[in-house]
Formats: structure tokens, C-alpha cells, sequence
């Protein structure tokens, strides 16, 4: 893989990750899985948009609002990564990611009135549906609880 040009703007190609991944002295099993994981990650447009959302808000600097809005935790981005690792398209077609200025994520649902709020050990959520509310605060996180909250409330 020869590097030519201003490597910050280096894009690889799957073709380059997949070089690379096999070179790594992984299982066949894992490397395919990876693999997979990959495709689908960059094939599937609402996962592959909730991957760019989060990648561009985790570049955002101390006052990004000109308010003194603090910069995203990586305890938080760690958090929504490791949810996108286990999603599936589906999971990110009518939820929007969005910056706090308490350096947590926001997520509001297109479809239903439901708002969730990640943070570093812990995220609260509230949603009306059907003229009923649920809310939660304080919810210790794990990526499958979390994102089984997404899809019951969304």
C-alpha cells in the first residue's frame, strides 16, 4: 500500500483494511467476521450515517457552540461505538445523533416523541407513545441494554 499526497487525507479502501486485517495474526474466523462486519457497515446507509454523525461529533473541540459547550467524553463515544458495533441498519433509520453541551450524546426518535441522553456510565430516556410516558434516569449502561431501549422506545 504505497502512501503518495497529504496522508490526512488518506482514505482506505476496503480492499487496503482487508490487506492489512489479514496481515494481523488473528483466527480465519475472526477475520471474516470483521470482514463482514465491515461490508456491512459501509453498505447499509442509516448505520454507515450514524458511524460518520458520531465520527464527526467526536472531532468537536471545547466550545464548539461559542456557549463553552465541553467537547464529547470518549467514555461517551466509546459508549455509541460499541452500540454501533451491535446494531443493524434498522436500529438507526429514525433516531438522530447529536451533540450535549455537557459532553454527552443526544438521540431523538424522526418517528415517536423519544429522547435519550448517553452519558459515560449511565443514560436516561423519556418517550411519549401512545399518550402514555416512560422515562428512565440514571439506567446503568451496556451496549445490548441500550440499544434494546432504542428499539422498544423508538
Amino acid at each position: 500500500m504505497a502512501l503518495t499526497g497529504n496522508i490526512a487525507n488518506y482514505s482506505p479502501t476496503y480492499y487496503d483494511v482487508m490487506m492489512y486485517l489479514h496481515s494481523i495474526p488473528i483466527s480465519k474466523e475472526v477475520k471474516e467476521n470483521v470482514g463482514r462486519r465491515l461490508v456491512k457497515e459501509v453498505t447499509e446507509p442509516a448505520l454507515a450515517k450514524a458511524y460518520a454523525t458520531v465520527e464527526e461529533l467526536s472531532r468537536l473541540e471545547e466550545d464548539w457552540d461559542g456557549e463553552g459547550a465541553l467537547p464529547i467524553s470518549q467514555n461517551v463515544l466509546k459508549n455509541i461505538k460499541n452500540v454501533l458495533l451491535i446494531s443493524d441498519n434498522s436500529d438507526w433509520e429514525n433516531w438522530m445523533i447529536s451533540p450535549d453541551s455537557n459532553a454527552t450524546l443526544g438521540l431523538q426518535s424522526k418517528q415517536s416523541r423519544a429522547c435519550v441522553s448517553l452519558g459515560a456510565k449511565e443514560f436516561s430516556y423519556f418517550v411519549r407513545k401512545n399518550g402514555e410516558k416512560m422515562a428512565a434516569s440514571h439506567v446503568d449502561f451496556s451496549p445490548s441494554l441500550f440499544l434494546t431501549t432504542l428499539r422498544k422506545i423508538g
